[in-house]
Order: C-alpha cells, then structure tokens, then sequence
C-alpha cells in the first residue's frame, strides 16, 4: 500500500478531519499520523505558548480539548515529524496546518495547505471580497494582515472549529462575512469541516473552501487516486 503521513501541529490522531479525508485517498491509502506535540505533557505544552509577536496556532490535542501554540516553536517538532514519518517510507506528507511556515526541511513531496489556498485563490476570479474563517478573537489582526500581504481585500470573522455545532457562533461569523461583501469564503484552520462549510455558504451565498478536504484532494492527485 502507498503511505501518506498527516502531521498535525497537535496531537494524533486527528479524528475529527483524518476519517473525511481518508475517504478521498480512498481504502488503498495506508495513512501515518504524527503531530507535532505527541507525547508531551500540559506543562511542556504550556510552555510553546506564543509570545511576542509570535504567530498564534490553535490545535487539538488527543483529548479533544483546543490549545494555542506559538509557531516559532512548533516548526522544529513539526520537521522532526516530517523526518521520522520520511524514515517510515511515505510517498508524501501532508500538514494538517493552514498557518504560513518558513520552509520547511523535507526530502519527499510535502504538501502545505496555505500555499495550495493561496495559489488556488491567485486562480480565482471571484465578485467581492474575500471572506476568511480564523478560529479565534485572537487570530484576527494576524490573519487580516497576513492575507493583506498576500494582495487580497479580506474580511475576517472568529470561528473556532471546535464550536462547530454552536448555531448561535457559526450565524456571527456568517453575518459578519456576509455585511462585509464576501464574495468567496476562506476556511483557514485545517480543523474546519464540510458541515460548516456547507452552513457558511448557505448564510453568505458565496461559495466556501474547506482546507482538509482540498488538500486531500491534490494528495489523491499527486498518488494517482483521484
């Protein structure tokens, strides 16, 4: 069977994305997970916290439970990951993280959801602006800036996936993509879902990308499964 690693910037497994995107890879896929906080413990965890201007990344971890991460000190965990999963013979890793990363140390194909997003959205031509899921209060200023700099007009709404099944919250977020002109909408956390994005474009009327899901898809492409 071909092997394909999935790193999260967490913990494995991912059980709330992996099973949706194993179905893309389909049944002849043999899926390695691997994340970046395996193995530590709260207070090592803790202390990854981001300080500074460092960028926020919230992740799960193995209990379920969400915890923010600064990203300069995730990026030698999540090569390490690349490595060892590399040492277990996988045609290509794919990291289960929407945040923007240095270039990352990898001999094999590695697959990273923000470059695939933003190259996709450079193909698009779309009315309006565009519309950015980020999964916390926190992360706004960080990914309105972040998308300002890569040439887009977007318009940012808090949305954790882990509140998914909050009514109340997935209808805030909506609104405020729909009053601020989303033309196209932007789900940038790995941990969003198609039942989201599914109620985001059925509030905003502009159609939504899921990471997890569009990031499958081009692994299953590049392994001859699609």
């Amino acid at each position: 069977m071909t092997r394909v690693g999935l790193i999260t910037v967490g913990q494995a497994p991912r059980t709330d994305v992996v099973p949706d995107m194993a179905q893309i890879l389909g049944a002849a896929v043999d899926i390695l997970e691997a994340g970046a906080l395996d193995g530590l413990s709260r207070d090592q965890i803790g202390r990854l916290a981001p300080e500074g201007d460092d960028e926020i990344l919230v992740t799960r971890l193995a209990d379920a439970t969400s915890v923010f991460v600064g990203k300069k000190h995730v990026v030698p965990l999540v090569e390490a990951r690349i490595a060892e999963l590399e040492g277990r013979g996988v045609a290509l890793n794919v990291l289960l993280c929407t945040g923007a990363f240095p270039r990352l140390a990898a001999r094999r194909p590695l697959l990273e959801p923000q470059q695939l997003l933003l190259g996709l959205l450079r193909a698009l031509t779309f009315p309006g602006r565009l519309g950015v899921l980020t999964p916390s209060e926190r992360h706004v200023p960080q990914t309105g800036d972040r998308w300002r700099k890569s040439g887009f007009d977007p318009v940012v709404a808090p949305l954790s996936p882990y509140e998914e099944d909050d009514a109340a919250a997935v209808t805030r977020a909506a609104d405020t993509l729909r009053a601020g002109g989303a033309g196209l909408v932007v789900m940038d956390c790995i941990g969003f879902r198609r039942k989201t994005r599914d109620e985001i474009a059925q509030r905003t009327g502009a159609p939504a990308l899921v990471a997890n899901l569009l990031v499958a898809r081009v692994a299953a492409e590049l392994l001859g499964r699609a």
